[in-house]
């Protein structure tokens, strides 16, 4: 035990540096005291590298309702107080039941960077926290020791994920059209950068994911019993989009199985397209950006839900597969009207050849 207490703190430092599940991040800092330092000096500890599936609770948690926001950390327990949500006041909504606080509620937040500062020990206010909330789906962003929420004013409406990227903000609505936020500005506001692309098919849910040095977006399809068919098609924007038949490959590889599947469950998802922002070269165009259709993700792989969205190096994790999108239950719309609360559309998509697989066996409800 002594010669591995005393491996220097730069050699422990690169172990930590390659662990990604939490249960790993908390027996390295049981090892002895030596390792345990170092657990500690990262302050917050590093993150996993590997996105982590969080499980619904098997009972109902009994939980505050004063409407604290908090960032936390796991590892570290560290716990960040945000400003109260924008619709919140003492009075004005004391009769509002949970169902309405949860759909006033954020729907998704996403950081520009760590706020811890390792160096001060403190928080940056350097960094920039966006979120989407409310009914409307709207934008607003805060800073670690801000007092309040500052509200993106924006037309489009109904944003449906946020990255950040080159600096900035962007942000993609309910239909595929594309925004950058501008936040340094006296006034902040989100301009249109992309138009929508036109569907084959109602788009259920959209994400925007920086991969490989490109900015993506991702149309999610799904089928079931809460849908109906819509073979309507939107050809306004047909110009600004590089390949006419950019939804072909949409549902490829469905066939009987796929048929099966969404007759078992009340919805599902059956499809994935996937476009890239690239500068438009239209003449007058009211766009500075067009959308490339994607075929591959070659070595990347997607994570998308009810989160964050991430792309990561498959060939850097063990079992993470390549030219894949894993995805998670995010039609929280729905929830409340499926047996026990939804949580089934969840699975890996095959970009290459449209095929869907459980994360896991033995599968569980998550989120």
């Amino acid at each position: 035990m002594s010669k591995w207490a005393d491996l220097p703190d730069l050699i422990l430092s690169e172990i930590m540096r390659r662990l990604s599940f939490y249960n790993d991040f908390v027996i390295f800092g049981a090892i002895c005291k030596s390792w345990r330092s170092v657990y500690s000096s990262e302050n917050p500890p590093l993150s996993p590298r590997c996105p982590w599936l969080m499980l619904a609770e098997e009972k109902e948690q009994k939980s505050r309702t004063d409407f604290q926001v908090n960032l936390f950390h796991p590892l570290s327990k560290h716990l960040l107080s945000l400003p109260q949500p924008l619709f919140w006041n003492e009075d004005g909504n004391s009769k509002l039941n949970h169902l309405d606080y949860r759909d006033m509620f954020f729907e998704k937040c996403v950081l520009s960077r760590n706020p811890w500062n390792s160096v001060t020990h403190e928080y940056d206010c350097d960094c920039i926290i966006m979120v989407i909330y409310g009914n409307g789906r709207s934008l607003a962003f805060t800073r670690p020791g801000y007092k309040a929420w500052i509200d993106i004013p924006s037309h489009s409406g109904s944003i449906s994920d946020i990255t950040f990227y080159n600096g900035k903000f962007y942000a993609v609505n309910c239909h595929g059209e594309a925004f950058v936020c501008h936040t340094d500005d006296d006034i902040p506001f989100v301009e249109s950068i992309a138009p929508h692309p036109p569907a084959t098919e109602e788009i259920i849910q959209m994400y925007i994911v920086e991969s490989s040095g490109d900015l993506l977006v991702v149309s999610r399809f799904r089928g079931g019993h809460f849908f109906l068919e819509d073979d309507t098609e939107d050809e306004d924007s047909e110009d600004d989009i590089e390949d006419e038949n950019i939804h072909e490959s949409e549902g490829e590889g469905e066939g009987e199985d796929e048929e099966e599947k969404i007759n078992d469950n009340p919805y599902v998802t059956i499809g994935f397209t996937i476009l890239k922002l690239e500068c438009s070269t239209k003449v007058r165009s009211k766009y500075k950006y067009k959308w490339g259709k994607v075929d591959s993700l070659g070595d990347q792989a997607l994570f998308v839900g009810d989160n964050s969205s991430v792309s990561l190096s498959a060939s850097s994790f063990n079992g993470c597969k390549a030219n894949c999108i894993y995805y998670t239950d995010d039609y929280v719309e729905v929830f409340p009207f499926t047996l026990n609360g939804g949580g089934y559309d969840m699975g890996v998509f095959s970009v290459e050849d449209g095929e869907y697989k459980h994360h896991y066996e033995g599968e569980s409800l998550s989120y």
